[in-house]
């Protein structure tokens, strides 16, 4: 018995082309479909041509992520940010910014101790003070 959509390397060739342009699986299907033995289902689209389509995909992403990542290593900007979100997890709502301290922790009055200064509460080395 003959296959019903028998492989046809033209069509696979259409299949390779519209992947490596980033078009839509049901676009490709549809754009098949005035060819000869062109598969009408998704199922039987994806049994004869899915893995073409995937490497062509695959060589594509390829491509381009070499490409990033030479301008990543020099210095391009844009694609270090890219390559950071994508590859390594990287997120600029998550950066911590640690700010600069002009003054010395210690002699840094803490929250507590203002307010209380504020609403009039004294320590005891200032209580001490006044008794004496």
């Amino acid at each position: 018995m003959a296959e019903a959509y028998p492989h046809s390397l033209t069509i696979e060739n259409k299949v390779i082309h519209l992947a490596k342009a980033g078009v839509a699986v049901k676009d490709i299907l549809a754009a098949i479909q005035d060819m000869p033995d062109a598969p009408k289902s998704m199922g039987t689209f994806y049994k004869k041509y899915g893995l073409a389509m995937r490497v062509a995909r695959a060589s594509t992403t390829a491509d381009i992520g070499n490409v990033v990542i030479k301008q990543s290593l020099d210095g391009c900007r844009v694609s270090q940010a890219l390559y950071l979100k994508s590859k390594g997890g990287w997120s600029p709502a998550n950066t911590v910014n640690v700010a600069e301290q002009d003054m010395d922790p210690e002699e840094d009055e803490g929250a507590v101790d203002a307010l209380m200064a504020l609403l009039g509460k004294l320590d005891e080395e200032d209580e001490d003070s006044l008794d004496g």
